[in-house]
């Protein structure tokens, strides 16, 4: 099955809604996908439930996942982050990594 498991929508630095993301993994012959939107401590739990909805709303269709994409967050809090967005259903959890261009 294919699938693209790191997904941005437009509620964070991608230029989709979710469920146009979901259309376009569908047109590229994807099983699943995973939206995993930029959050820190304060938006995840917005960020997370609206994924979650659009996620159901999918369900029809492919796979969708609920994920977040962990950023901006001092390492020693990066668990507390994690825990936040399992708790509010984000079922794939991934962190932001760190380079010379663009340090996080």
């Amino acid at each position: 099955m294919r699938a693209d498991l790191h997904t941005h929508s437009i509620y964070s630095d991608g230029e989709l809604i979710p469920a146009e993301l979901v259309r376009t993994a569908m047109t590229l012959g994807h099983g699943a996908i995973a939206i995993t939107d930029h959050v820190d401590m304060t938006n995840v739990e917005w960020v997370v439930t609206n994924v979650v909805k659009a996620a159901e709303l999918s369900e029809d269709y492919i796979r969708t996942i609920p994920g977040v994409e962990i950023t901006h967050v001092p390492p020693c809090r990066i668990a507390k982050v994690a825990e936040m967005a399992r708790s509010f259903g984000a079922q794939w959890v991934v962190v932001h990594g760190e380079t010379t261009v663009e340090p996080v």
